[in-house]
């Protein structure tokens, strides 16, 4: 397992989404070797609900092999629009057309889970929500 000295710094702000969305969610970090003076990006690798990974804490666990209904997502925050209630939110990549098409295979959580409002007024939706203090 990677130390957070190990870890490009460009990663360091989602290192810790396993630790609060859960183990299905993954840091990745998507280089672009034939691009050299593009830079890293961070994002987030989700893979669909009834997919079993590996525990994190696993010396031998690097990553899974198996791609099969991964999304990338960005790490972003948002705040509801109704009740100003502020959320960390795992918001779907669908521009990648390999890895948009899987996200069919995941449930997206719409509207705001504080004030109960729909996204139409809320404004929030993503894979997964996190309530921010």
């Amino acid at each position: 397992m990677l130390t957070d000295e190990a870890l490009p710094s460009s990663v360091i702000g989602i290192a810790e989404v396993p630790a609060r969305f859960g183990a299905r969610f993954r840091p990745a970090l998507l280089r672009f070797p034939l691009r050299r003076a593009w830079p890293d990006a961070p994002y987030v690798a989700v893979w669909p609900d009834e997919v079993v990974l590996p525990d994190l804490n696993e010396d031998a666990v690097e990553a899974s092999d198996d791609l099969a209904g991964v999304v990338l997502a960005e790490l972003k925050r948002h705040k509801c629009f109704v009740c100003d209630t502020r959320f960390e939110v795992i918001c779907p990549e669908v521009a990648i057309p390999v890895l948009g098409r899987n996200l069919a295979q995941h449930r997206i959580v719409s509207g705001c889970p504080a004030c109960g409002h729909d996204f139409g007024k809320s404004r929030i939706d993503g894979l997964a929500l996190s309530q921010l203090p």
